[in-house]
């Protein structure tokens, strides 16, 4: 047989054997293939909920809001004043407020009416989208033009794509610095056969476990300082650097990227199913947990799924102190939801590892 062809077919023997490997292969695309259809194919990508506050309070206004609510892509929730409309705006309960003022069905037949649009800017694929849709129900409703008024904003400055983009891009290395590094660590061990010199030594098995943790944060927070420092240069994001609170959930994110990779490192049989297995789950991941769009564009049942993920609180949690310039209030109940799936997926771990352990 020809060399070349020998070892292609060598290789591809190996690989049908490893059933791990065959798995990720062909099931990544599909994956992949459906999350893209479920999340790009609808022709609604999302609900957009919008705050309605009628201080005209007549029967034009009123069948104009039953005629919103009935569209497939806005949810009308009603408030009594803008005060507390614009403050569920800013909680992130809804996408945007709507106010028609005193006087507009007066004023509608003079030429010279308004509505007051306020949007949340800290998610500008969301905000542009609602802008669109109440423009386009207003464009279409009288032959006298109605002006939607940009209304109040919920941050400082006004913001743009890069800086909505930049709190996900720093979840980055919790998947592919925490994750895939611990993954292949000790899996990676057990090739060599490390443990097998350590039970010999004085050393616990389980030092070996702390030990890839340390190294694993310790590669995570130079990722996060690279991407940190080199967005400050290239981009001048409009960002909230709030080091005391971002350091934490920094870190809480990195230890549950970690134990992911740990739980994924003992069961897979070889480094390179392994390595597969977490560069798969962690792209797949990046849908889920917000970092490049918003969770809100996931179908129910994905939104769904994103709330068992610890990176997802993580990513909420560094929006809202980067771009909504939250306090440790706000911030201290994601710090709990991520501690306690630190500890129940490192407990996971440790059991399986154990379990590992007594095999070598």
């Amino acid at each position: 047989m020809n060399p070349v062809l020998g070892i292609a077919v060598k290789d591809i023997k190996v690989f049908l054997r490893e059933k791990g490997n065959l798995f990720w292969t062909l099931a990544f695309p599909i994956i992949i293939l459906f999350l893209y259809s479920a999340i790009f194919g609808r022709e609604i990508p999302f609900v957009a909920n919008i705050a309605v506050v009628d201080m005209d309070n007549t029967p034009l206004t009123s069948s104009l809001i039953s005629g919103m609510n009935q569209t497939d892509i806005l949810q009308i929730r009603m408030f009594q004043d803008n005060a507390s409309a614009i403050e569920a705006l800013k909680k992130g309960e809804i996408h945007g407020v709507l106010t028609f003022p005193e006087g507009f069905t007066e004023n509608l037949s003079r030429g010279n009416t308004f509505v007051v649009l306020s949007v949340d800017e800290t998610e500008p694929d969301v905000a542009n989208i609602v802008k669109g849709v109440i423009n386009g129900v207003f464009s279409e409703f009288s032959q006298n033009p109605v002006t939607v008024k940009e209304g109040a904003s919920v941050t400082r400055e006004k913001l743009g794509y890069k800086e909505f983009l930049l709190p996900g891009i720093l979840t980055y290395p919790f998947l592919f610095s925490s994750m895939v590094t611990a993954t292949a660590a000790i899996v990676y061990e057990r090739e060599r056969g490390t443990l097998k010199r350590i039970r010999s030594s004085p050393a616990h098995p389980l030092s070996v476990l702390w030990g890839k943790t340390l190294a694993a944060l310790a590669q995570t927070a130079l990722s996060i300082f690279l991407i940190a420092i080199l967005a400050f240069l290239l981009l001048n994001p409009k960002v909230n650097w709030n080091l005391p609170l971002l350091v934490p959930i920094m870190l809480l994110g990195s230890i549950n990227g970690i134990a992911i990779g740990l739980l994924i490192s003992c069961i897979a049989r070889s480094p390179s199913e392994a390595s597969n297995a977490a560069v798969s789950i962690g792209i797949f991941l990046q849908f889920f947990i917000g970092m490049y769009f918003p969770v809100d564009y996931l179908p129910e049942y994905l939104q769904t799924a994103s709330n068992v993920i610890p990176m997802t609180y993580a990513a909420k949690a560094m929006r809202e102190i980067m771009l909504r310039n939250a306090g440790f209030d706000k911030i201290f109940p994601t710090m709990v939801i991520l501690t306690f799936s630190a500890v129940v997926l490192y407990v996971a771990g440790i059991l399986l590892y154990r379990r590992w352990v007594t095999k070598e």
